[in-house]
């Protein structure tokens, strides 16, 4: 073989290893785009009540729900909490929050019900929020905020840090107790010093809990203010006879 033929099969050789080097950063690259491509959005709720809620999924999905929305009355106010999701699809959110099952939520019924590989929009032809079925019995305590003052008469100053940790015990173990019976334990006092007064404001569970340890409190006081009384008066001696 002559020195030309020597020097074509290297410039054919050295041709085909620059082809092989370049090839494979392209085909990296389109990998990553197939990747890409195939992961989900992520969906983002910061919380609110259920109008709020479908309207966020409107905007993320670019959907029209909130046109076909229908909502009971009895969960207008209820609070959905903050929601994470990933999903390509707002059918996979509404799923996810189904499964928390919780009295006070409710249950999405929406139709179809779960989305296929051959659905041809992420729309949906009927969404409905339908109450719990202790709900639907009237256990369920309507997430109404209301105010009230407690008197705290009989309860001196000292014994304040005492009722806030009874609260907020009280409070802990009744939410594990009313899971059940869908109570809403939700509520914040404050202490008005100058008028002795304690403002409550939540539910109607959450105040009535409350006024009951705060009239605890002021029994116990008043069983140990006459407990001190009695043991300080001492009988008095007959003078002794001359």
């Amino acid at each position: 073989m002559n020195i030309k033929s020597h020097s074509k099969v290297a410039l054919v050789l050295g041709g085909l290893a620059l082809l092989t080097v370049t090839a494979r950063p392209l085909q990296a690259r389109e990998t990553n785009e197939v990747n890409q491509a195939e992961k989900k959005k992520v969906f983002v709720f910061d919380g609110g009540n259920p109008i709020d809620f479908v309207v966020a999924l409107d905007k993320h999905f670019r959907t029209r729900l909130v046109q076909i929305l229908t909502l009971p009355e009895k969960l207008t106010r209820t609070r959905v909490p903050k929601l994470r999701v990933a999903a390509n699809d707002p059918r996979e959110v509404l799923t996810v929050y189904n499964r928390l099952e919780s009295p006070t939520l409710g249950q999405w019924r929406f139709e179809p019900e779960s989305a296929g590989q051959n659905a041809p929009s992420t729309n949906l032809n009927v969404l409905m929020l339908e109450p719990d079925k202790s709900a639907a019995n009237g256990r369920v305590e309507r997430a109404v905020t209301k105010v009230k003052g407690v008197a705290l008469a009989g309860v001196s100053e000292a014994d304040w840090a005492a009722l806030t940790g009874d609260i907020n015990a009280a409070r802990s173990h009744g939410e594990e107790a009313a899971k059940d019976v869908g109570d809403v334990l939700e509520g914040s006092f404050r202490f008005q010093r100058e008028s002795k007064v304690l403002i409550v404001s939540g539910s109607e569970a959450y105040i009535e809990m409350v006024e009951s340890l705060v009239a605890a409190h002021r029994m116990n006081a008043e069983i140990e203010s006459k407990a001190a009384v009695s043991s300080a008066k001492t009988p008095a001696q007959a003078p002794s006879e001359r």
